[in-house]
């Protein structure tokens, strides 16, 4: 479901991004799979951990969502990721991590609200972490119960 987000709004934030990092569209298009990543990743640890109100109060914000620690660790996860799957120079991925995620934060903020307040049911709807949480839970589940029997199911 994120994927079909960003593409709504991907060729915004690549221009973006080119402007205002210097860097070409080529590689400006190559962070976003690596933006779109570490979202769904600090999004899925903070629904996994059972913050869901964390997440609606970070993209209910409005402009502190930049203050707030969720968005505080995406960020950092992005930077990182930037820097080691890219090969960006560290200044370069701490720019882009900053305006980039913002950008993308805020154009989510704005789908998954439909111009309101973001909501649980349309958080977990329009992002799918109902289902990735419910597949995360399945595999956990099955993991398990290979160890216990030593494979025999």
């Amino acid at each position: 479901m994120l994927d079909k987000l960003f593409e709504s709004f991907g060729g915004d934030v690549v221009n973006s991004i080119a402007e205002k990092a210097g860097i070409p569209v080529d590689q400006a298009k190559a962070v976003l799979p690596v933006a779109q990543e570490s979202i769904q990743e600090g999004l899925m640890k903070e629904v996994t951990g059972g913050n869901v109100s964390g997440i609606l109060s970070m993209f209910n914000s409005g402009s502190g969502m930049a203050n707030n620690p969720i968005f505080g660790g995406i960020k950092q996860m992005f930077m990182s990721n930037m820097m080691s799957k890219l090969g960006l120079p560290s200044g370069v991925a701490t720019m882009i991590s900053g305006f980039g995620l913002e950008n993308i934060m805020g154009k989510l903020s704005g789908i998954l609200g439909d111009g309101g307040e973001v909501t649980e049911s349309g958080l977990m709807d329009k992002l799918g972490l109902g289902g990735g949480l419910g597949d995360m839970a399945k595999n956990i589940v099955g993991d398990k119960l290979k160890d216990i029997t030593g494979g025999l199911f």
